[in-house]
């Protein structure tokens, strides 16, 4: 995956809150002679990153994440300055260990030659230190063992004994960043299994609030059933990757046996003969509590499955209002929404056609299930938990919000937020 840093700072910056003013000061610097153990790499020196980009190219995007993630919790937690008068190796193996065993907690990918200690998630650094360092002593209690300062794990240490050389020998006159150390001596005062704790607090508290601003949203349309139209939904960035979410429960009945087909994204496309496309029918919950941002986003997503389905989109409340065929862009910058009153269900399985192949019903879940058994993807934004009979359900919670990064909301809901 080709490195973004701008993304990859605004994924940290939502994925680990707590350190968010950390993340917004810290220099991410390019350095194709970092390596560590051999392998290029990335490290800290307590106040830049630095990285190597041609490395980070070939591994993917949640990667390099947790690559990120890793050398901003060394600058946050202060491991650098507080590594004097430990032994550096041992050092190195514990807060690795801690810190890679919350990121992996938290759903991060760990990347080959990382530290793993599965025991590491129920220490703080200096607890595991201590035990790592017992370990090590009754191990080499018969040898004369020193002290190693050479990398251990995926990221290099290399920077740190002369980072933590330069600290010791500032004079006061020299310019120091108090916002920094003031940040470090709090974290350092919790431990590294609280400051997560708290992050994951921050976090859900951030993400239920853009999703509150979402919904409410809704709010301002009128009680009453009334007609929106849905305009310029093809300029701007979709708020959730749909194609990812539809990519796997969307059927696409394909012939493999043309000849001279080519495949581009998992898609067969013959050149000499038309394919006989499935057809999806999609109903939009329009009953005033689903945000109307959220369903422009979803319509603009109806692009992608014109490519290869017949498409026919239709809004419901409490009744249906019909279907309207999708056949170019132009069709879905025209569609309307028209609804307004409460949800129901009943009404909305029973509008499929019977024989479509692919039945979608885009909705926040807020009413009672329908009795009848529907084999159709539920898509519901928000924390409610359904159980149709049949079909598959689709939740758009906040690991889905997460990817809000590169919308206006980011900006709006974000800016500011840091501590």
């Amino acid at each position: 995956m080709k490195l973004d840093i701008e993304t990859i700072k605004r994924r940290l910056l939502i994925k680990y809150p707590l350190f968010g003013s950390i993340v917004a000061a810290t220099e991410f610097v390019k350095d194709n002679n970092c390596y560590s153990n051999g392998v290029p790499t990335a490290g800290t020196d307590g106040k830049k990153v630095y990285y190597h980009e041609d490395a980070l190219n070939n591994i993917t995007e949640d990667e390099q994440v947790f690559l990120f993630a890793h050398e901003i919790c060394h600058i946050a937690l202060n491991h650098i300055n507080r590594s004097e008068d430990k032994d550096k190796e041992v050092w190195n193996i514990a807060t690795d260990g801690v810190i890679n065993a919350l990121l992996k907690k938290d759903g991060l990918p760990l990347i080959e030659g990382s530290v793993d200690i599965e025991k590491a998630i129920n220490y703080d650094a200096e607890e595991l230190y201590e035990e790592l360092l017992k370990e090590k002593k009754d191990k080499n209690k018969d040898e004369n063992s020193q002290s190693s300062n050479q990398d251990v794990g995926h990221d290099t240490h290399s920077a740190w004994e002369k980072a933590l050389e330069d600290a010791k020998n500032q004079t006061q006159a020299e310019t120091k960043n108090d916002f920094l150390e003031e940040a470090q001596k709090e974290f350092e005062s919790l431990g590294e299994k609280e400051v997560f704790k708290q992050n994951k607090t921050e976090r859900k508290r951030n993400l239920e609030k853009l999703q509150d601003d979402l919904v409410r949203e809704s709010h301002t349309a009128s009680s009453t059933k009334d007609l929106r139209t849905v305009k310029n939904i093809g300029n701007s960035s979709p708020l959730i990757d749909w194609r990812r979410l539809l990519k796997e429960a969307i059927k696409y009945d394909i012939d493999w046996s043309y000849r001279n087909a080519t495949i581009e994204d998992g898609v067969v496309t013959p050149y000499l003969e038309e394919i006989p496309r499935p057809e999806t029918e999609i109903l939009l919950d329009t009953s005033g509590s689903v945000s109307e941002t959220l369903l422009k986003n979803f319509l603009r997503e109806c692009k992608n499955i014109l490519k290869n389905s017949k498409v026919k989109v239709g809004c419901f409340d409490d009744e249906f209002y019909g279907f309207t065929e999708i056949r170019t862009e132009e069709d879905i910058d025209k569609m309307e929404f028209v609804g307004g009153g409460g949800t129901d269900f009943d009404v909305a399985v029973n509008a499929f056609t019977r024989r479509v192949e692919n039945k979608i019903i885009f909705t926040d879940g807020e009413s009672y299930m329908p009795d009848k058994a529907i084999d159709a993807i539920w898509i519901v934004f928000g924390d409610k938990k359904i159980n149709p009979k049949g079909g598959k359900v689709i939740n758009i919670t906040g690991e889905q919000l997460e990817r809000l990064m590169t919308n206006d909301l980011f900006s709006k809901t974000y800016s500011g937020k840091t501590r």
